[in-house]
């Protein structure tokens, strides 16, 4: 296999959102009615990978400049916000807020 003589910077972009958070469900049931019986639950479930996936870019992609943690404001409990590499981006930061709030992944991403 070649070794990678990679001279570009790469940054990675992961949305999250806490689908637990009473706060985000309270603003969630608000603006879409009932979230507990929403067929789309499962998308905002915690399955606790996310650490792992931290920790894998950490040990074999050094390479990576920036992981930019796109949120809806709050943040995993371990997750350490000083880390060099991490970048916090609310989605006040970029969506204008005439389509604040938005639950769509969509919106989100684009």
């Amino acid at each position: 296999m070649k070794e990678s003589n990679q001279t570009f910077p790469i940054d990675i972009v992961i949305p999250w959102v806490d689908g637990e958070d009473p706060a985000w469900l309270s603003e969630k049931q608000a603006y879409q009615g009932d979230v507990t019986a929403s067929v789309h639950s499962f998308d905002y479930k915690d399955w606790g990978l996310l650490r792992y996936w931290f920790r894998g870019i950490a040990e074999f992609a050094p390479w990576v400049r920036h992981v930019y943690f796109v949120t809806w404001g709050h943040l995993p409990a371990w997750l350490n916000p000083d880390a060099p590499k991490l970048r916090i981006v609310n989605h006040k930061d970029y969506i204008p807020k005439q389509y604040l709030p938005t639950f769509s992944s969509h919106a989100i991403e684009l």
